[in-house]
């Protein structure tokens, strides 16, 4: 388990962008915290540490969007946000299970506390919580199986 303190966006995004350079193919990264706890931003960080050019917007609204990588093994990273689900169930109507089970797939669930049946192996969780302002208190533990 990591524990990290940022004061600024800079810092956050240095702690994103050192766990993206640690990352492979097959991983779930299973963000938490409350609302404007900095999630997204991790998010774009993480994307930037990936060599994503693309801009990474949050999918609160569609639910999930992709974006291909080129990346050691990483050839796409899927964004989730279940902040308007109700059920983990709404999650197999879109097709997520099948990116969990790609090899070549990165996928980050911001909401994740949300979901009760993610799977174990390879599963990293992204602990943020709003200190004030621009401070972020930022908990990194991993369970890497497999």
């Amino acid at each position: 388990m990591q524990e990290f303190v940022t004061n600024n966006i800079k810092e956050t995004n240095k702690v994103a962008n050192d766990l993206a350079t640690s990352l492979e193919s097959g991983q779930l990264i299973a963000l938490s915290g409350n609302l404007g706890a900095g999630k997204t931003v991790f998010v774009k960080a993480l994307a930037v540490g990936l060599g994503i050019s693309e801009t990474i917007t949050s999918p609160t609204f569609v639910l999930m969007k992709s974006y291909p990588v080129n990346y050691k093994q990483i050839k796409q990273l899927i964004h989730v946000d279940c902040y308007r689900l109700d059920a983990s169930e709404d999650l197999a109507d879109i097709g997520l299970q099948d990116f969990l089970d790609d090899p070549q797939t990165l996928v980050v669930i911001e909401w994740a506390d949300k979901l009760d049946n993610l799977p174990k192996n390879n599963l990293i969780n992204v602990k943020m919580e709003f200190l004030g302002q621009d401070k972020r208190k930022i908990v990194i533990s991993s369970k890497l199986v497999g």
